[in-house]
Parts: C-alpha cells; sequence; structure tokens
C-alpha cells in the first residue's frame, strides 16, 4: 500500500478525532499498532486515554498537547509539536467519515504485515542450513498465528466500513513463478536413491514423510516414487524392476546405466538419513518461495484484506506440509530403538548362487 496515502489516512483519522472526539469510544476497535507511523500511534493511544466529553472544545487542543508532553518517548514528543498537532487537525477532509478512515489504517496495516512476514521468512530461509529446516520451517506457526491475529482485526471493523473497502480485485492475483530450485543437494538425493536401491526394505522408513517432489533431479524424484509403487505392492526391487515401472510413467527417467550404478554405489542403510537431508533441503526452498509469494501478496494493491488473508493463508500451506513432515521425521528418530550410520560404500555385488534366487508365488 502506498505509504504516503496511508499516512494521510492515519492522519484523516487523527484529524477527525480532534475534531469530533466524542466519536472515541465506538472506534475502540482500532489498535495503536495499526499505525505505520510510531508517532501517530501514539497521538492515537493518548486520545484513547483522555476522556474529552469533559473537556471545553477550546480547551481540547491545550489538554491533548499536555498528554503528549507526557509520553516517556522523547522522540514521539519532539514530532507532535502543537504545531503538528494543528497540522494533523487540519488534515481531515470530513470528520464524519472517521470509521472509513480507521478501516483504511487497519487496511494498510495487514498490507504491511504481511509483507513483512514475507520478508522475516524469506531472510530465515535463506540463513537456515539444512540441518536448521524443522526449527526454521517452525517460524511458519507464528506467521500463521500472526494472519490469523490480523483476521480477527479485520474481523472488529464494523461490517458497513468492510463492506465498502473489502471489494473484489479487477484482475486475478498471478503470483510469479520460479522455473528451478534455489537450494538443492544433489549428493543427498543420490545417496537416497542409492540406498534404497541397495537395500528396499528402507522404503517403510521414509515412503511415509519423503515425496518425489522433494528432488530437484526430476530422474531421481521419478526413481524413487517408482520404488515407492513397487514397494507398496510388495514386489520386487531391483534395478531392471524399477525401470520397467518407470517406463509405464510420463517425464523424465534415469537411464538403466545410472540405475545400475545408483544400485552399486549405495550404501547398506543410511536411507533415513541421506531423505531427511534432501527433505529439509526441499523445505527450506519452499519456504523461501512461500516467502515471497507473502511479499508479492502484501505490496499488491488492487488486494482487498480478505484476498490478502486468504491469499496469504493459501501461500503458506506448501510450507505448512513441509513443517509437519519434518516433524514427522523427528518423531521417527526419536522412536527409532538406535541411530544408524550410513554404512560405507559398497563395492559391486556378489552374483547369487542359483540355490538363493528368488521366486515369485504368481
Amino acid at each position: 500500500m502506498n505509504a504516503a496515502r496511508t499516512r494521510r489516512a492515519e492522519e484523516a483519522l487523527l484529524g477527525a478525532a480532534l475534531h469530533r472526539p466524542a466519536s472515541l469510544p465506538s472506534m475502540r476497535w482500532l489498535p495503536a499498532g495499526a499505525f505505520a507511523s510510531p508517532e501517530l500511534g501514539a497521538l492515537w493511544s493518548t486520545l484513547q486515554s483522555l476522556d474529552l466529553s469533559r473537556i471545553a472544545r477550546n480547551d481540547i487542543p491545550a489538554a491533548v498537547t499536555a498528554a503528549v508532553a507526557q509520553l516517556e518517548d522523547q522522540g514521539v514528543r519532539t514530532l507532535l509539536t502543537p504545531t503538528r498537532l494543528g497540522q494533523i487537525a487540519g488534515a481531515c477532509p470530513d470528520p464524519a467519515t472517521a470509521p472509513l478512515y480507521g478501516g483504511m489504517v487497519v487496511e494498510s496495516a495487514i498490507h504491511r504485515s504481511v509483507e513483512h512476514a514475507g520478508q522475516q521468512l524469506q531472510t530465515a530461509a535463506e540463513q537456515a542450513d539444512t540441518d536448521q529446516a524443522r526449527p526454521t520451517l517452525d517460524q511458519v506457526t507464528s506467521t500463521g498465528n500472526r494472519l490469523g491475529a490480523l483476521g480477527a482485526a479485520w474481523t472488529a471493523v464494523p461490517e458497513t466500513v468492510r463492506t465498502l473497502l473489502d471489494t473484489p480485485a479487477e484482475a486475478p492475483l498471478h503470483l510469479a513463478s520460479r522455473t528451478g530450485r534455489l537450494r538443492t543437494d544433489p549428493q543427498a538425493e543420490h545417496d537416497t536413491v542409492a540406498s534404497l536401491l541397495r537395500q528396499p526394505g528402507q522404503l517403510p522408513e521414509v515412503t511415509s514423510w519423503l515425496r518425489a517432489k522433494d528432488f530437484s533431479d526430476p530422474r531421481l524424484g521419478a526413481a524413487y516414487q517408482a520404488m515407492a509403487v513397487l514397494d507398496t505392492r510388495h514386489a520386487p526391487i531391483d534395478p531392471l524392476t524399477v525401470g520397467w515401472e518407470l517406463a509405464r510413467r510420463p517425464g523424465p527417467q534415469p537411464s538403466d546405466q545410472l540405475l545400475a550404478e545408483l544400485e552399486q554405489s549405495g550404501t547398506g542403510g543410511g536411507a533415513s538419513f541421506f531423505g531427511a537431508q534432501v527433505l529439509g533441503t526441499a523445505a527450506l526452498d519452499r519456504l523461501h518461495t512461500a516467502a515471497s509469494d507473502l511479499r508479492s501478496i502484501g505490496r499488491h494493491p488492487q488486494l482487498a484484506p480478505t484476498a490478502v488473508l486468504d491469499s496469504a493463508q493459501a501461500a503458506l500451506q506448501p510450507a505448512a506440509a513441509d513443517r509437519d513432515r519434518l516433524h514427522q521425521v523427528e518423531h521417527s528418530r526419536e522412536m527409532a530403538p538406535a541411530d544408524q550410520e550410513p554404512a560405507p560404500a559398497a563395492h559391486a555385488p556378489e552374483m547369487p548362487s542359483p540355490d538363493h534366487e528368488m521366486e515369485m508365488d504368481l
């Protein structure tokens, strides 16, 4: 929302309050924190603390000036001089429109708060290491709570005012889509698929929380998805069966040679460890995307308050789902009997004897 226009709305509201102090009790739904200018928010709190109905109209300027002089913040006192108070009083186009001005102040605060929340999440996503993904994604919870508080603040605005301001945008919201990932961990993705190919029995440890979309390499994501599908069918899993399943699926696929190399390089365990790194990396990347979307939503002047909040909540949903999956990883680790370090890289596997070949009951 335009900063200059926001300031004009805040000054108009305060000017209306100075002209018509009797309206102040009916506007306690507007918190001082909604003001973009701290000194104007302090003046709003001061006006709400005074019972101007008992003061003669001609004595109101002196009473307000005296109350401002008692404020603890010297910087605020310096800005709210008698001359400045006179300017604010003269900045109101129509004192009777005070409730609408107040709604405009809340609307601007919603835009500003959503953009600020996006900036905070973006900074957190950029600075966090992969092993800090879970506590970093926990910030999504506090952001969601903040959006809920903003929604409650908007609901507190009189319905007549909300009806005037909560108008649909003339053009639909289009958020910029990214063509690639900003954060990847190719080694962890390779090691996850290689370990699972080498020891498919680990799949139940990861399929409840690891998704193919977590892989930045679509070939490895496809291979993981194929193994997960085969596991649900209780089918044998090896490079040939995985390749056969992949042949039925559209999109990028690993070559037979790559599948064989993955199996050869796989470790005897550690898929959960590597998979958690894959998920953590993807979650931080998606958090960055959600944060960028929040900033764009907050900056969109055509979106009314309800549309801003609904769009922001929707933008947070992927990150919230990742947060829940990261907690699931943490819980599964706590329930495990003991942490297992990934085993050393395997050498070429020994060929099984004919007597030990697996047979399928058809």
